[in-house]
């Protein structure tokens, strides 16, 4: 069954660990927005694998692991992944990557420097030039995959955009890029990657006529998504399920369930509102049992309890149908555990979700105290084992958010995951 993986809070919620979990039932893994600011950690033969841009379906060597032309991507970054991943013994015979994927040029990180710093409200990027590399797309002056394959094409087309750039770093006071060295290694990323390369929007539509089961892989989360996120505080992308549809060529008839990754609790990296934000000594305790530190730039993340008004919007502009709740272990000390579950303040419903960060940074939580376990739940295998109230905790939130809960995360191994049927 067509199956899309999306994150409903505001990034590493594990969606690695959930995409990794379900790939071996799927003949395809495609990963459809984004770029190398997301990190998707899995553990593979014991070892942890922080993934960037691959698809989690690179360790099931009979599953085809495709990049869609949503992704943008840094060429010289994907080459260093996929040696990294040959390092661990991975073929990737099963990689394909799509020819009309937009590129992060070599100016690109540079851009998102200046611009980040530039701004009179700090958005907190990863300073990878994803932002850049989507302006790009939308004023349509953007390179593609395909080009590097063609080095006359690749060399005629950049050469207007450098120029136009290095107006743009004048214009703030930047003394601009030497682009020579990074154009050369450009190319040379083009001719490593060129047997990846193919019309991936052309192998999805035969999958599925064929079909083919595909899982579709989601990055960042849906509090970040560029439309519903919480504007300005987003990333540049359409993280919800309708990046599924941009980012592959597919239609909406090729997704058949939706399933919604959620943390026990709450983190955020970056800035912008956070209602449910923990300060202080119980904030710094939740963040080092949770090992809360960005795959991709090693940050520190803001921590909270759920909010569960956040979480029941994202269910619903995406459409979920079930969901994978991960981190619950990292609850296991707790003697009560607080839920966000209304706002006050916003001058609209309690259980309405603001997503505007003007608006949803005068909010106030309401929140809810629910026992905790207190017993260490990592080694457990089967659900009616698990402890009342933890059992308790996960009915709570489905009658919050409407969905059942269908997967349970209780470590970082694959192997620490409770599926329970309906």
């Amino acid at each position: 069954m067509n199956t899309v993986v999306l994150g409903l809070q505001w990034g590493d919620e594990g969606k690695g660990k959930a995409i990794d979990y379900l790939a071996g039932s799927f003949s395809v893994v495609v990963r459809f927005q984004g770029g190398h600011n997301a990190g998707h950690t899995v553990y593979f033969q014991g070892k942890k694998v922080i993934l960037h841009v691959l698809p989690s379906g690179i360790f099931y060597p009979d599953c085809a692991a495709v990049i869609a032309h949503g992704v943008v991507v840094q060429p010289l970054q994907l080459v260093d992944e996929i040696n990294n991943a040959r390092a661990l013994g991975l073929s990737l015979q099963n990689l394909a990557l799509s020819e009309h994927a937009p590129l992060i040029l070599p100016f690109h990180q540079e851009l998102d420097v200046v611009f980040e710093d530039s701004r009179y409200q700090r958005i907190g990027t990863t300073r990878r030039g994803i932002g850049p590399a989507y302006e790009d797309v939308v004023g349509r002056r953007a390179l593609f995959v395909g080009d590097l394959l063609h080095e006359d094409v690749f060399r005629a087309k950049i050469a207007p955009l450098v120029e136009y750039y290095q107006r743009l770093f004048l214009a703030h006071g930047h003394p601009g890029v030497n682009l020579n060295e990074g154009i050369e290694q450009y190319l040379q990323a083009g001719d490593f990657l060129r047997t990846f390369v193919c019309n991936t929007a052309q192998l999805l539509q035969q999958a599925f006529s064929d079909g083919k089961d595909i899982l579709f892989e989601g990055a960042q989360g849906s509090l970040l998504d560029i439309n519903l996120g919480t504007y300005p505080f987003v990333t540049s992308s359409n993280t919800t399920i309708a990046g599924v549809f941009s980012g592959t060529g597919l239609s909406t008839k090729a997704v058949k369930r939706v399933i919604g990754v959620s943390k026990a609790y709450t983190t955020r990296v970056g800035e912008g509102p956070f209602p449910s934000e923990l300060v202080g000594e119980n904030g710094r305790l939740l963040r080092e049992w949770g090992h809360e530190y960005g795959s991709t730039t090693g940050r520190p993340r803001r921590v909270g309890w759920l909010d569960l008004v956040a979480l029941k919007y994202a269910v619903q502009i995406n459409g979920v149908d079930s969901l994978f709740v991960t981190k619950l272990d990292v609850l296991d000390e707790l003697e009560e555990i607080p839920v966000a579950v209304a706002y006050k303040g916003h001058g609209g419903p309690a259980e309405m979700f603001p997503p505007h960060a003007d608006v949803l940074a005068r909010v106030k939580p309401v929140f809810r105290s629910l026992p905790g376990w207190r017993e260490k739940i990592g080694a457990i295998e089967c659900f009616s084992d698990l402890p009342v109230q933890l059992r308790d905790y996960l009915r709570f939130i489905e009658d919050f958010v409407g969905v059942r809960v269908s997967y349970l995360s209780l470590g970082g191994e694959r192997r620490q995951t409770i599926e329970i049927s309906a």
